[in-house]
């Protein structure tokens, strides 16, 4: 399916830049690149790129760094659903490898046109997409039911739019350790900082690295192994940027791929993906920025490596306005491509910060290729987490809703001062964690520390307006130094405020359930670290579950993520830190 920018922008917790660039959270993925703006029209929006140089003509345009600007934060309107008009026959593998060119000959006949197929190895599945002559659809569907070998028929091609040591390692990354600002927060509402990360107590669960940490449990990989490996299926990510590269022998972006698929259904793909939007370099710097290396961010992650994806075309300027073209989606297709590529490669956790359709029985994704893909993932013992969508609503969006994915929901802070949600409880002194009323959220509802809940919620932050002057009502992380045009360009894309480093690091404030999912994602890369024992999406559920904090919201699921106490569960440590206190 296709999803749209904006559509993830307000399902995956809307991500904004200085300039007002939505961001995906976990629905239909859309990105435009059309004419307008020098793309050299909607053609070459849906290539993949043949290189890692930047293309755009707005390149040369100067960064406006240090503006305080944050660019749009409400969910944007949502691109019509474009109808799905493809179909997909799920053959058992042993019975279609026997009869390839008979049931192929047979679709044809039927009056379908081949379009793609993949194998579903861990399910012992081979799906044939075809395409339906036109007003055929229903009866053609029925009749492929009835092919030797078939599981299973459905529609595809839809649209997809866009959390007991006692003494923290509190890395040499300027912005996590907040210039100085006190604990627990490391923040304040006017300064920059991660209290994302500290809430969920991410320095402690970084401290059981060294030694003499207060416990008698040390392992040097709960900084982050680079053995370990997120797939952050996305807009791709800027791998020039400073928080996403490092020396060694094992790149921090070690593996790059694109999957487009044009309104024709023709796919292309390519082995670079530059990020001309920003979402996916906000969500691979969440999820696991390169810590301890003086700039910037430390990601929830630490040292793990990241396998980048890029399933959205080039974005146009539409797809920051209230009237989103195709172009600012995604297509089911690719994500089902990016999937089971990240299969192929032994990813250890896929993200997804995107979203759209959903689940009409409970667990089966109304798309049946996307759907398929997830459930070969799952089989695979990847860890799936996807962002739970931005509506608001009592119902997640696919692939949040899929069987074996853990969803994640979004919580905001409030310190005193109007947020999203027109909380004005707390204070800047004692501040409130709360689900932000955008974040979407499942059935059953809130079971505090069990894995039966619908989810799990991670910091996601919750500003009252684009412009809200709080800082501490957004999420503050590394955005794209490639923006399509000055209309995506981070809030700041210059020297970094330690003026002392030197180096460009773009970075923006965002918001959604989008920057809640890669915080799951990076923290279960990072227990991954340390053992394996929690190398499934049901054992890391329970583990998380297990050790979330109950922060009294309805919509929770079973707590917010506590990646603290999920590493000293890990790690058996002898006296397991007790729940985080009030910020």
């Amino acid at each position: 399916m296709m999803i749209s920018l904006k559509r993830a922008a307000a399902l995956a917790g809307i991500s904004v830049l200085a300039s007002g660039c939505a961001g995906v959270f976990g629905g239909l993925h859309h990105v435009s690149n059309g004419g307008g703006s020098g793309s050299g029209g909607p053609e070459s929006a849906y290539q993949c790129p043949t290189s890692d140089s930047a293309s755009s003509i707005a390149r040369s345009a100067p960064a406006r760094a240090g503006t305080s600007a944050r660019g749009r934060f409400a969910p944007y309107a949502r691109p019509p659903e474009a109808p799905a008009d493809l179909i997909a026959v799920n053959y058992d593998a042993a019975s279609i490898s026997q009869n390839r060119e008979r049931l192929a000959a047979r679709e044809q006949a039927l009056g379908a046109s081949f379009v793609r197929e993949y194998a579903f190895a861990h399910l012992g599945i081979v799906t044939r997409v075809v395409r339906p002559a036109s007003g055929s659809a229903v009866a053609l569907e029925g009749a492929l039911r009835t092919l030797p070998g078939v599981r299973s028929v459905g529609l595809t091609g839809g649209h997809r739019h866009l959390d007991s040591v006692n003494a923290p390692l509190l890395t040499n990354d300027p912005v996590f350790d907040g210039f100085g600002a006190p604990a627990p927060l490391y923040q304040t509402s006017s300064g920059e900082g991660q209290w994302d990360m500290h809430v969920a107590r991410l320095e402690y669960a970084f401290a059981y690295s060294q030694s003499g940490n207060g416990s008698s449990t040390t392992n040097l990989d709960a900084l982050g192994s680079a053995n370990v490996k997120i797939a952050v299926i996305d807009t791709g990510i800027d791998t020039t940027h400073p928080d996403v590269t490092r020396s060694g022998s094992i790149p921090k972006v070690g593996y790059q791929k694109c999957f487009i698929t044009d309104p024709t259904g023709t796919q292309s793909t390519s082995d670079f993906e530059i990020d001309e939007q920003g979402h996916g370099t906000n969500v691979a710097g969440i999820a696991a920025a390169e810590p301890d290396n003086a700039i910037g961010f430390a990601g929830a992650g630490g040292n793990v490596s990241i396998d980048a994806y890029r399933i959205f075309p080039t974005p146009d300027d539409s797809c920051i306005t209230d009237d989103p073209d195709e172009q600012c989606t995604d297509n089911t297709q690719d994500v089902a491509s990016a999937i089971e590529d990240a299969v192929t490669q032994k990813v250890s956790v896929i993200n997804m910060s995107f979203g759209g359709g959903g689940c009409a029985t409970a667990g089966v994704d109304d798309d049946i290729v996307e759907g398929t893909a997830v459930a070969d993932a799952v089989a695979a013992n990847i860890v799936v987490v996807a962002a739970a969508g931005n509506d608001g609503s009592n119902s997640l969006e696919a692939p949040a809703c899929d069987a074996g994915v853990i969803a994640v929901g979004a919580t905001g802070l409030s310190d005193g001062t109007t947020n999203g949600s027109g909380n004005t409880n707390g204070s800047t002194a004692n501040p409130e964690e709360y689900v932000a009323t955008y974040s979407d959220y499942g059935s059953p509802g809130a079971i505090a520390g069990s894995a039966n809940a619908w989810g799990i919620v991670a910091p996601g932050g919750d500003p009252s307006s684009a412009t809200d002057a709080d800082n501490l009502h957004f999420i503050e992380n590394i955005w794209t130094s490639t923006p399509f045009d000055d209309n995506f360009t981070a809030a700041s894309c210059s020297t970094d405020e330690d003026s002392s480093e030197n180096v460009d690091d773009c970075r923006s404030f965002t918001a959604g359930t989008s920057d809640a999912a890669p915080m799951v994602s990076g923290a279960a890369a990072l227990i991954l670290s340390v053992s394996g024992n929690y190398q499934s999406p049901a054992a890391m559920k329970q583990l998380f579950c297990s050790t979330a904090d109950n922060i009294g919201s309805p919509n929770e699921g079973c707590g917010r993520i506590d990646i603290y106490r999920a590493m000293a569960s890990a790690l058996h440590d002898q006296v397991l830190p007790g729940p985080q206190p009030t910020p």
